[in-house]
C-alpha cells in the first residue's frame, strides 16, 4: 500500500542589505539563517526523507524566476529547483550563498514560491494532499508593496500552503521599538519600514495559521522542521468489552524513539564496491569440521545440558494467538505506577473515522474514566500468532478532541525487585533510625529551595520577557542526532580533514538553561555549608592481635572493647585469628577476591579486581590440559557477578574483551569455545547493569565469533619432561 507522505518545502532566503547589518563579533541574521538551513537539510538528507526542497533567493543581484517582467518579481532567484536533498544542495548552502546589497520585495518572494511549488509537483506522484510549506527567513527590513495582499492570502487556503516565518518577533504588536534578533540576542532599534513589515506579516500569520519564530529560536525549533520518517499508518481492531460489545478504533503512534540510521560494512578503499557476507558453521574440533546449515538446529540450555529444538518443534511450541484488543477490567489509575510503564512508543486510540456509533460509544467510556479517574487493562495482539502485550488505556479529554492513551505495561517476568533504604523524615521514625540519618529543616528548606530554582516550567523567557517552559520536547532537538549529521556531512564533503569541533549550538543542549544555572549557584553555595562532608575514621578490624594484645597500662584490651552487634562475633575465635586477606591467591582465588572486596577500611574493589583478572589469566594459560579451567571459570563467574553488584560492568567487559586475544595468543582457545561458550559467559549487558553500555546484541556477536587460533610453533621436545614420563611409566 502507497502513503502520500512526500513535502514540498520551499525555503524563502533574503541576501539583502538587512541581513547582513550587525555589531562587530556578532553572527550575522543571514549565517545563522544558513546554519539553520543547514541543519534543517541534514535533517532530511540522513533520516532519508522523500521530501522535496526547492531554494528561493531574494534580494540577488540578477533575477532568475518564472514571474519575471519589468514591472515585478526583480532580483528573486530560483536557486534550486524542487527536487530531493543532496550534497549539491548542501555544498551550494555551505559555500556559494552570498549577500548583496539590494533589497527585494518578501511578498514577491512568497508569490513565486507559491508558484513554484504548484507547477513544480504537477505529475508527480507522492505528494498527494499534504500542505505545502513555505519557510521565510527573512527580517523584513526591504521595501514591499501590499496591492496585492488579499490575493495572496486566498491562495494560501485555497491552495493548502503552510507558511513558517524565521525573523523578527511578531508576537506582540505594541513591542515595535527594539529588535533583538541578531545571533547573540542583543537589541538594536527597528526601521519604520522594518515596523511596517512585520506588521504585514502577523496579519498574512494569523490569516493564514501561520508560525513565527525569531533568529534566536530558529534552532530549537528545527524539530518542527523534520517530517517524520513513516507517516503512521493506523491499527485497526476492535475495542472489546465483555462477549457482545465491540467498539472499531483506531490507533496510531503518538510518540516513539527516533534511531540514527546504522552504519554499514564497506569496502575501505572503495564505499560504492558490493561486500557480501559469507557465514559457515565448523565443528568445534581439530580440523574444524564444517557442516551445511541445514544440519543445524537451535538449541536451549536445560540445567547444563543444552537441548535441541527443530523448527518444526518451535513451531509447536508457538502460543497461538488471534489479533485481538480486549479489556480484561479497569482499576483506578493510581494503581498504574509510572515505573511500571514500559515499551518504546505511545499509542493514541481513537474511533474509527466514519463510524459515528463508534465515536459515540467510545466518548462515553472516554467520559466515564474520566469523570471516576479509571483507567482500562487490556490484552492486545498486534497480529495473529503475534505475541501477547499488556496495556492500559488512559482517558484524554482537549477542548477539540478525546481519545485514549495506550501504554504498554509489564508482566511479572518483566519487574525487578529491589529493596532500599529510606531516609526517616520525621520523629514518629526516630525510634528504628537513627537520629544523625534525619534532615534538618534547615536542609529540607535549602532542598526545596533548589528544586524551585531548578524549575523548568518557568525557566524558560518569552520575548515580551513572559516566563514559559523551558526544554519543551517539541522544541528541544537532540544534540546526539545533530552532532552524527554535524560529522557526516563534514567527513562527505571533507574526506581528509579531521572531524569539527562541537558546534556551539549543539554544546548549549547539553547544559542547563543559562538562567537556572545561575540561580542555582547561590543554593548550592549554602548546601555545601549545611550538608557537611566529614572524614570518617577507619574501623578497626576485629582479630585475635588486636582483641588480645596487651595495652600500655597492662591489661587485655579486650576487657575495654564493647562488642556493640552480634555480627562483630560472627564466626567465632577461628575467625578473628584468621589472617586478613591481601592479595587473591591460586588455592581459593573466589573467596579471597570476595574477601577482598567486603573489607570496610577501603575501597579495594578495583585492585582486588584486578588480581582476579590476573590470576584467570594465570589459571588457564598454567594449565595441564584443561586441569586448570573449571577453577577459572568459577573466578570468570565470580569476577561477573560482582561487577554487576557493585556497578562496575565496563571493567569486566574490557577484560573479557583483552581475555579472548589472549586465549588467541597462548593457543588457548578451547578454554573460550569449551566452557565461556558453553555457559553463554558473555558482555554484562544494559538489560543487567544500567551503567554497562553494551547490548544484548554485542555479547550475543562476542559468543559467535570464534578468537583465531595463532599457528602453532613446531613443538621443542622437553628431554626432562619425557624422561620423567619414562621413569614413571
Amino acid at each position: 500500500m502507497a502513503f502520500n507522505n512526500k513535502e514540498a518545502v520551499a525555503i524563502v532566503l533574503d541576501v539583502g542589505r538587512g541581513m547582513t547589518e550587525v555589531p562587530p563579533g556578532e553572527q550575522s541574521r543571514l549565517q545563522v539563517s544558513l546554519d539553520a538551513i543547514n541543519m534543517i537539510l541534514q535533517r532530511k538528507l540522513f533520516s532519508e526523507s522523500k521530501d522535496e526542497v526547492s531554494l528561493i533567493l531574494f534580494g540577488t543581484p540578477d533575477t532568475a524566476n518564472d514571474l519575471a517582467s519589468k514591472d515585478g518579481y526583480q532580483n528573486i532567484t530560483v536557486a534550486r529547483p524542487l527536487g530531493p536533498v543532496d550534497w549539491d544542495l548542501l555544498k551550494y548552502i555551505q559555500n556559494d550563498v552570498t549577500s548583496s546589497d539590494i533589497s527585494a520585495d518578501f511578498l514577491d518572494a512568497l508569490v513565486v514560491a507559491m508558484d513554484h511549488l504548484t507547477e513544480a509537483i504537477k505529475g508527480k506522484k507522492g505528494f498527494g494532499t499534504a500542505p505545502k510549506r513555505i519557510i521565510l527567513f527573512s527580517d523584513v527590513s526591504g521595501e514591499f508593496g501590499d496591492d496585492q495582499l488579499d490575493d495572496i492570502m486566498a491562495s494560501f487556503k485555497e491552495h493548502n500552503f503552510e507558511l513558517s516565518v524565521i525573523g523578527s518577533d511578531l508576537g506582540d504588536e505594541d513591542d515595535t521599538k527594539k529588535d533583538d534578533n541578531t545571533a547573540n540576542g542583543h537589541a538594536k532599534p527597528k526601521t519604520p519600514q522594518q515596523r511596517a513589515g512585520e506588521t504585514l506579516l502577523r496579519h498574512i500569520i494569523e490569516n493564514t495559521d501561520g508560525e513565527s519564530y525569531t533568529f534566536t529560536e530558529v534552532l530549537p525549533a528545527l524539530s518542527y522542521f523534520l517530517s517524520r520518517q513513516v507517516r503512521s499508518a493506523a491499527w485497526k481492531a476492535h475495542l472489546e468489552i465483555g462477549p457482545s460489545l465491540k467498539i472499531p478504533v483506531c490507533l496510531f503512534t503518538r510518540v516513539k524513539e527516533v534511531k540514527a540510521k546504522s552504519f554499514k560494512n564497506v569496502y575501505a578503499k572503495d564505499a560504492d564496491a558490493g561486500i557480501e557476507r559469507l557465514r559457515t558453521y565448523h565443528l568445534n574440533d581439530d580440523e574444524e569440521t564444517e557442516v551445511e546449515k541445514s544440519n543445524t538446529a537451535d538449541g536451549h540450555r536445560y540445567g547444563s545440558t543444552i537441548v535441541p529444538f527443530s523448527e518444526d518443534d518451535k513451531e509447536a511450541m508457538k502460543y497461538k494467538t488471534e489479533k485481538c484488543f480486549k479489556v480484561l477490567g479497569f482499576t483506578k489509575s493510581e494503581n498504574v505506577k509510572r515505573y511500571q510503564v514500559m515499551g518504546d512508543s505511545t499509542w493514541i486510540c481513537t474511533a474509527e473515522q466514519g463510524d459515528k456509533a463508534a465515536v459515540v460509544a467510545l466518548s462515553a467510556i472516554i467520559n466515564a474514566l474520566y469523570e471516576t479517574n479509571m483507567v482500562a487493562i487490556v490484552r492486545r495482539v498486534y497480529a495473529n500468532n503475534g505475541a501477547v502485550k499488556l496495556g492500559c488505556l488512559i482517558p484524554q479529554i482537549k477542548s477539540k478532541c478525546e481519545y485514549l492513551v495506550y501504554l504498554e505495561l509489564p508482566f511479572a517476568e518483566d519487574l525487578r525487585q529491589f529493596t532500599f533504604g529510606s531516609l526517616a523524615l520525621d520523629d514518629s521514625s526516630a525510634a528504628v533510625v537513627n537520629k544523625k540519618f534525619i534532615p534538618t529543616e534547615e536542609q529540607l528548606s535549602l532542598v526545596d529551595e533548589l528544586i524551585d530554582t531548578m524549575d523548568l516550567t518557568s525557566a524558560g523567557k518569552a520575548e515580551d520577557d513572559e516566563k514559559i517552559e523551558a526544554l519543551k520536547p517539541k522544541l528541544t532537538f537532540n544534540p546526539h542526532l545533530q552532532r552524527l549529521f554535524q560529522c557526516l556531512q563534514h567527513r562527505a564533503m571533507n574526506p581528509d580533514e579531521d572531524l569539527p569541533e562541537l558546534s556551539p549550538a549543539i554544546a548549549a543542549s547539553l547544559n542547563p538553561p543559562s538562567d537556572v544555572s545561575e540561580k542555582t549557584k547561590a543554593v548550592t553555595e549554602k548546601m555545601k555549608a549545611v550538608f557537611k562532608l566529614e572524614p570518617v575514621a577507619k574501623k578497626e578490624v576485629a582479630t585475635g592481635d588486636n582483641i588480645f594484645r596487651d595495652t600500655a597500662e597492662g591489661e587485655p584490651a579486650a576487657k575495654k572493647q564493647k562488642l556493640t552487634t552480634e555480627s562483630d562475633l560472627s564466626g567465632g575465635l577461628p575467625e578473628l585469628l584468621k589472617p586478613k586477606v591481601t592479595e587473591v591467591g591460586s588455592t581459593n582465588p573466589v573467596e579471597d577476591f570476595v574477601a577482598l572486596i567486603a573489607q570496610k577500611d577501603e575501597d579495594k574493589f578495583n585492585s582486588a579486581h584486578r588480581m582476579m583478572q590476573d590470576m584467570i589469566v594465570k589459571l588457564v594459560v598454567d594449565s595441564f590440559g584443561t586441569q586448570f579451567y573449571p577453577k577459572a571459570m568459577d573466578c570468570l563467574k565470580s569476577l561477573r557477578s560482582e561487577s554487576i553488584a557493585n556497578g562496575e560492568p565496563t571493567m569486566f567487559n574490557d577484560f573479557l574483551l583483552k581475555l579472548k586475544d589472549q586465549l588467541s595468543k597462548e593457543n588457548r582457545t578451547n578454554f573460550w569455545q569449551e566452557f565461556i561458550v558453553q555457559e553463554k559467559l558473555s558482555l554484562i549487558t544494559k538489560v543487567e547493569c544500567e551503567e554497562s553500555k553494551s547490548t544484548q546484541e554485542e555479547a550475543d556477536q562476542l559468543l559467535c565469533a570464534a578468537p583465531k587460533a595463532e599457528e602453532k610453533k613446531p613443538a621443542v621436545e622437553d628431554t626432562d619432561a619425557n624422561e620423567l614420563l619414562d621413569e614413571l611409566e
